[in-house]
């Protein structure tokens, strides 16, 4: 029989999955011989995302687990979706290699960030997870940057694996995530964001992404947009009904659906077939649907369908565009009131979330299942651009962005058809924004000597 590893996430340790262990050892019959519980230090503000991937490594011929294709089971819990992915593609999939890994199983994986990241990272974060850190009051800096909403980590991995690489899918590493929709309870509870599972976002933890390109060019000029481009491959999402990022993992021994959950993860691990995966896939596809339609017509938005729509803004000599706004409005120019867009800004886009560190990158999550109710009314299209500084408008600004004047930057249209293409709930959408930088003529000129003063 296959070995099973266990992986925990971020402030946890192996010995919480003792119960997911064993209950898999009684219920799959799979032997403790064959069963692993990985342990990682999340709470040490040296660490960075490239030594936990090393660590790894050196962790599995330690154990001298084996390294052919397809011949380890993994269970993957929160952060432990990140260091599994990227020792996978930088240890493997870029050297041409196939991973060992047969059957992938992510419980609540934190694939494109947390809302608790950045939280984290703060003075509250460091006194109640960094209390019980062996060095006290750190909590993992390095690797809560990389766990932030619209992180250069995440956006960063996901193009290497998953729009570069094609070994996630049916004959590869067969990927199950499996994520719940409820928030925490008690004093947990004001963690909670709509659309989450206490700790990470539904969308965010679906390994299902895609990516689209725009180029602004200067001037009144249509932008060019590349089609949305899906992710390779193909991974099983299954959003389950009450659960949180907890009990996802079987630490609520006492949870109503605690074996429908077991058996689903059970089921995920003993696929043996490119068919009987594509079969779970659309089983999971199905049940997810109907959990989605279920709670589109409640007035409590927390379980709706929201996309993480990760925005970056770069200009066209690769430099990072660190202060703009994106702007959602309506088409004036064909006498609309401004209808959809008020409600779209107001209704549909929930949080806005800048990096830290890079507010190039920025998040929004958008809640589809309003949206898709706004524009069964309203038959407008809905209008993307933005406004950026340097403005090169500014009579003290020699270098920038020609955005703020009415005829400096064109838009993207969607029209009504579209918009459900380009807003898709539990799915995260890369937005790669290039802006034409631009010169004045005062930055540098050449005379001839006479005209000097």
């Amino acid at each position: 029989m296959k070995p099973l590893v266990v992986i925990h996430g971020w402030s946890d340790e192996a010995s919480s999955f003792l119960p997911l262990a064993s209950a898999i050892e009684q219920v799959a019959h799979r032997p403790v011989q064959t069963l692993f519980l990985g342990n990682y230090v999340s709470l040490d503000d040296d660490v960075q995302m490239k030594d936990l991937v090393q660590g790894l490594t050196r962790a599995w011929k330690r154990e001298k687990l084996p390294t052919s294709p397809g011949s380890v089971d993994v269970i993957i819990h929160s952060t432990g979706g990140l260091v599994v992915r990227d020792w996978m593609h930088s240890e493997y999939t870029a050297q041409n290699l196939k991973p060992p890994i047969s059957n992938l199983v992510m419980l609540a994986p934190a694939n494109f960030g947390s809302p608790l990241a950045h939280k984290g990272r703060a003075v509250y974060g460091r006194v109640l997870k960094g209390f019980n850190s062996a060095k006290r009051f750190q909590t993992g800096g390095h690797i809560l940057k990389a766990l932030e909403m619209a992180s250069p980590y995440t956006w960063d991995l996901a193009q290497r694996d998953r729009f570069d690489s094609n070994a996630l899918n049916a004959s590869g590493v067969r990927t199950t995530v499996i994520v719940g929709n409820r928030g925490y309870g008690g004093v947990s509870s004001l963690a909670n964001e709509p659309g989450s599972d206490g700790t990470v976002y539904v969308s965010t933890a679906n390994l299902n992404c895609a990516h689209v390109e725009i180029h602004f060019p200067a001037g009144d000029r249509i932008p060019r947009v590349k089609s949305i481009k899906t992710s390779k491959g193909e991974t099983a999402f299954l959003v389950m009904e009450e659960f949180d990022h907890s009990s996802i993992a079987l630490k609520d021994d006492n949870h109503k659906d605690k074996a429908q959950l077991l058996g689903n993860i059970i089921t995920a691990l003993s696929i043996s077939s490119a068919a009987q995966f594509k079969q779970w896939v659309t089983h999971c596809d199905e049940q997810t649907t109907a959990v989605l339609k279920a709670n589109e017509s409640s007035t409590d938005d927390y379980k709706h369908g929201f996309q993480n729509t990760v925005f970056r803004v770069m200009d066209d000599h690769g430099y990072h565009v660190l202060d703009y706004v994106i702007e959602f409005y309506h088409d004036v120019e064909r006498g609309f009131a401004d209808t959809l867009a008020a409600l779209f800004n107001k209704k549909a886009v929930s949080k806005v979330h800048a990096y830290g560190d890079n507010a190039a990158y920025r998040s929004f999550m958008i809640n589809c299942t309003a949206l898709y109710k706004i524009i069964k009314k309203e038959k407008e299209a809905l209008r993307i651009s933005l406004s950026a500084m340097p403005d090169l408008s500014d009579e003290n600004t020699l270098v920038g962005y020609r955005s703020f004047g009415n005829n400096d930057i064109g838009q993207v249209d969607l029209k009504p058809a579209a918009i459900p293409e380009f807003f898709a709930p539990n799915r995260t959408l890369f937005v790669d924004i290039t802006l034409t930088r631009e010169q004045k003529d005062e930055l540098f000129w050449i005379r001839n000597v006479e005209d000097v003063d």
